[in-house]
């Protein structure tokens, strides 16, 4: 049990005002802020971050993600993150997440895709011989095999944004926190004043990079409390960069 704990990193966070939306909620986008600083963490403690990578002429890409999140802690909340390897499969190695408020109750979950590629061709490396066993437990946050997304079958809604500097991160493309942020302002304006992403699901297909003009292509659930679908896109390439599917739920009680 001892050996198992090791495999874990816990950090710490207070959720700040400037990650709070207008009801002093966390955004979507922050939790994920939060998720992704505690791989990069775990990471460095275990000398295999992108900056370790780098010296091999590697580097870390995220290929899904699937988050589950029970309640959105308010501004000034502290929470606690914990994360580890939870497996490799041919080119992805997964990484898991588990989200606690300071009493220990569960209030987030989330499993990750990520794959390993050579920073001058792009292409993707096998972990198995990159990524040793040891670090891995084999335990999921939520069991997902990562099966293929749907696509847009009828348009309902369309949105475009331009990829500003600060949304790249130091490999020089779109981080991947900003899809989850563009999925969010992709949505219909009466959905976002009235409820917030309780699952969100992201498969990262391609690059996006600085200057790009993006298109958000949204299809509304078929049924209430089923999925949103969206996909998106980068004007300047014609690539599909994302796809999306959400489940919305509306505001409980004191906006959570």
């Amino acid at each position: 049990m001892e050996n198992q704990e090791k495999k874990f990193l816990t950090c710490e966070y207070e959720l700040l005002s400037f990650d709070a939306d207008y009801l002093g909620r966390a955004h979507l986008s922050a939790l994920m802020n939060y998720l992704q600083d505690a791989a990069r963490r775990h990471s460095l403690r275990e000398k295999f971050s992108v900056f370790d990578l780098a010296e091999k002429g590697l580097t870390w890409v995220v290929s899904r993600y699937h988050v589950l999140v029970e309640r959105y802690p308010r501004m000034g909340e502290r929470i606690a993150i914990r994360t580890w390897a939870s497996g490799k499969h041919g080119y992805y190695a997964l990484r898991d997440f588990e989200v606690s408020d300071v009493r220990g109750n569960r209030i987030a979950l989330a499993t990750s895709s990520w794959m390993i590629i050579e920073l001058e061709s792009r292409r993707p490396v096998r972990v198995e011989n990159l990524f040793p066993d040891e670090l891995i437990l084999q335990e999921r946050a939520i069991p997902d095999d990562f099966p293929t997304l749907p696509i847009v079958e009828r348009l309902d809604h369309k949105t475009t944004f331009r990829v500003m500097f600060e949304d790249l991160d130091c490999n020089r493309h779109v981080n991947n926190v900003v899809y989850s942020r563009w999925a969010v302002e992709g949505m219909p304006r009466e959905v976002l004043f009235a409820s917030r992403p309780r699952e969100l699901e992201i498969n990262y297909r391609s690059e996006a990079f600085y200057g790009d003009e993006i298109e958000v292509i949204t299809q509304n659930p078929e049924s209430p409390g089923s999925f949103w679908i969206q996909q998106i896109y980068s004007l300047a390439s014609g690539k599909e960069v994302a796809r999306v599917r959400s489940r919305w739920a509306s505001y409980g009680p004191e906006g959570t």
